[in-house]
């Protein structure tokens, strides 16, 4: 990485060039880990500085080819050719790419984007590296429903940022799913970051279903201001390397944070989920709930760390990890943390690993049906509670689809 900062002069020299370089600066400042994670691994999902590497100086291509974009989407992103539909800008939403946006609105870039340069040391190359990414801003008091697909090619290597502006008292429905076309083992990072204004709603659902070669980078976070609601469901699914990682900035008193997160993993897949939240509002709440399936050879582990600071006070905060694990040569590991200091607060976590219970079998077998539909159907009843929240029929459909096929695929692999 010892050219990068000639890259930056050269290929990235644009007005966001100095965040770019104090971002690679703050990358260059942080540790690296030298002891193991634990007496068995190094990192449970290891992105090596070879493949970040890759990500540095990799550029998306012009388009990808053998494209199925969702029919309901109104925003629609090949690599970085973007279309937004007229009614979706007809309801005052604007929509661009972050390269414009440093163009036509700075006065926003500069607010919202050159101020947050991460927290952790990838996600500071990611704010340093991105090539591209949208920048959508939300008027006060807007109620619309936006549904994105990001479509790249399987092979390309890229960093992307998103930033996403909702102003007061809006009402948001988001659907963003990412997929690739083709090929390839890419290695594909991007920062989201929302900003949400005080009363406002967002729901926002994310599903990535990538190449399984792909490797996959993801942070997610939110700054949330009084009495503004983030809910979110994630779908982490494709890819072969999967680090997502969410956090929410709750600095507004009465502000509110609730994830749904599942996870699927097969084959050698390995998976990060790290769902956290920071707490500073006085009676802000945040509860997360995340679920994960482990089939094959392949490994998952939860993350999720609880943060009520000092200013918090009568503050909640809850995390729920759980498991379920279906092949013997599988791993799952869940790391929950409390991190209180004030004494008017209430907290609390749990985790549990388990393999399906057999009873649920019999008692299906029982009604007629058989063993591999009836290990498909306990294992969509373990994450279809928490995906029927999001009130959409197609994504809850993709869910149940990949629950069900890999609880069924399970137990051929097994018989």
């Amino acid at each position: 990485m010892e050219s990068y900062p000639e890259t930056l002069k050269t290929r990235l020299h644009d007005e966001a060039y100095e965040y770019r370089r104090d971002a690679f600066l703050a990358f260059l400042k942080s540790p690296v880990r030298d002891y193991k994670e634990s007496p068995t691994v190094k990192d449970y999902v290891e992105i090596t500085d070879t493949e970040l590497q890759e990500m540095l100086y990799g550029e998306m291509k012009e388009s990808a080819e053998a494209l199925e974009f969702s029919e309901s989407a109104n925003i629609k992103i090949n690599n970085e050719e973007i279309t937004v539909s007229d009614e979706l800008l007809k309801q005052g939403v604007t929509v661009t790419t972050m390269v414009d946006a440093l163009k036509t609105q700075p006065e926003l870039v500069k607010k919202y984007v050159f101020p947050k340069l991460g927290k952790e040391r990838i996600e500071y190359l990611i704010n340093s590296a991105w090539r591209n990414g949208l920048f959508i801003n939300i008027p006060d008091n807007a109620k619309v429903s936006v549904r994105a697909h990001t479509i790249a090619s399987a092979s390309a290597s890229f960093a992307s940022k998103t930033v996403i502006i909702y102003g007061r008292e809006s009402k948001v429905r988001f659907t963003d799913t990412y997929s690739t076309s083709g090929q390839g083992k890419g290695i594909q990072g991007k920062n989201i970051y929302f900003f949400g204004g005080e009363s406002s709603r967002f729901d926002y659902l994310y599903l990535q279903d990538k190449g399984e070669e792909v490797r996959d980078i993801t942070f997610v976070k939110q700054h949330l201001e009084r009495f503004a609601e983030f809910q979110f469901f994630h779908i982490n699914h494709g890819s072969s390397k999967v680090l997502f990682v969410d956090e929410s900035q709750q600095y507004g008193p009465g502000s509110s944070f609730r994830v749904y997160g599942v996870n699927f993993s097969t084959r050698d897949q390995k998976m990060d989920i790290r769902d956290s939240s920071c707490q500073e509002g006085e009676e802000s709440n945040a509860d997360i709930q995340v679920r994960g399936v482990v089939t094959g050879k392949s490994s998952t582990i939860h993350r999720g760390n609880i943060d009520l600071e000092e200013k918090a006070m009568k503050a909640t905060g809850f995390y729920d990890s759980k498991i379920l694990l279906l092949s013997k040569d599988g791993f799952a590991n869940s790391k929950p943390g409390l991190e209180i200091k004030n004494a008017n607060t209430r907290s609390k976590h749990g985790s549990a690993i388990s393999n399906v219970d057999e009873e649920q079998i019999f008692y299906l077998r029982s009604r007629g049906i058989g063993d591999q539909v009836a290990r498909g159907m306990v294992t969509a009843g373990f994450v279809g509670s928490m995906i029927e929240k999001a009130n959409d029929e197609d994504f809850t459909r993709k869910v149940y689809q990949y629950a069900e096929s890999l609880g069924a695929n399970a137990f051929l692999a097994t018989n």
